[in-house]
């Protein structure tokens, strides 16, 4: 399997944990340069040629899946020292398009112009960061891909003694400007308040640097955010000695692969896919390689549209 890399829209901030954002700003697809090697971690699977028929007859035509994502979201999808992109939804792909006989080429783009840009034509996926939702399912069809839950980051040894947002009531915690979890720590810091407790002070940031310098500061008490996201700075910044995680866990709606609603069989085709490397054991090795083994969903999480059914239950 062969990748090809482009750049676009490289100002990705806090939009990349806007989860509820529906309406959103159109971006074109750029020119493609060379090719860089896959680093899937297991070899080639066998095209199977019965999902690789399912596939829009124009992509089984070019030979070519296209991919937009906001990179920097690590260990998702983000750039390696050499400047190029890894990470989990990096090698899924790559094994996506050795099941469905096709290659694989990705491009750099805000996630301001992921929805838009989806509806419009101008990729045929995106993956890494954008979540399934039962309104974002008014617009696009998803193959969800991974667990999402949200947790808290605090300083390594937790000086403010904060495990959970049971526990925050009267301390200060970091969010995401216009996040997903703005909401539920807003529940819990109304269940302070009616428990006679002094409720949680919500700051919120433009993007998770902000929110993480300002954790390591102690000048807020923790940040509330993706766990698969916090988990890779817990393990690595620092050599894993400057943060830690609290002990909550907050399931959320899953990481997806979201694709334009109306094209034929590509859902049914991308989740046989995604079903055969967690078969064969792709999709376990994937996820290993980047410690993130808690993220797997299970066989029968991996649904078209699975966000609001049982599959995924939330508050």
């Amino acid at each position: 399997m062969r990748f090809t890399h482009t750049r676009k829209d490289l100002s990705v901030g806090a939009a990349l944990f806007m989860a509820g954002a529906l309406v959103l700003t159109g971006c074109s697809s750029p020119a493609a340069t060379a090719p860089t090697e896959s680093s899937s971690p297991v070899p080639t699977n066998t095209v199977n040629k019965d999902l690789q028929a399912k596939l829009p007859q124009e992509i089984r035509d070019k030979g070519t899946l296209t991919i937009a994502s906001p990179y920097g979201v690590a260990p998702s999808i983000y750039l390696d020292a050499n400047g190029q992109p890894t990470g989990i939804a990096y090698d899924v792909a790559a094994g996506l398009g050795d099941v469905l006989g096709v290659e694989v080429q990705w491009q750099e783009l805000a996630f301001s112009g992921v929805v838009s840009g989806l509806q419009a034509g101008n990729f045929d996926i995106s993956m890494g960061v954008i979540g399934d939702t039962p309104a974002r399912q008014e617009l696009l069809d998803f193959v969800d891909l991974m667990d999402n839950s949200s947790t808290l980051l605090t300083q390594k040894g937790n000086p403010n003694k904060i495990t959970d947002l049971e526990t925050a009531c009267g301390k200060t915690i970091g969010v995401n400007a216009g996040s997903l979890q703005i909401p539920r720590v807003k529940k819990f810091s109304d269940a302070c308040v009616a428990g006679g407790k002094d409720p949680i002070t919500i700051n919120e940031y433009p993007g998770t640097p902000d929110a993480q310098a300002q954790v390591q500061s102690n000048r807020i008490a923790a940040y509330f955010a993706p766990y698969l996201l916090l988990n890779h700075t817990a393990r690595t910044a620092g050599n894993g000695q400057i943060f830690e995680l609290g002990t909550g866990r907050y399931p959320d709606n899953p990481w997806a692969i979201g694709m334009q609603k109306n094209r034929g069989e590509m859902a049914e085709a991308i989740q046989g896919a995604l079903k055969a490397m967690v078969d064969n054991g792709t999709y376990k090795a994937i996820l290993d390689k980047y410690n993130s083994a808690d993220a797997a969903l299970d066989p029968e999480q991996i649904l078209v549209n699975g966000a609001g059914t049982p599959a995924f239950p939330t508050e």
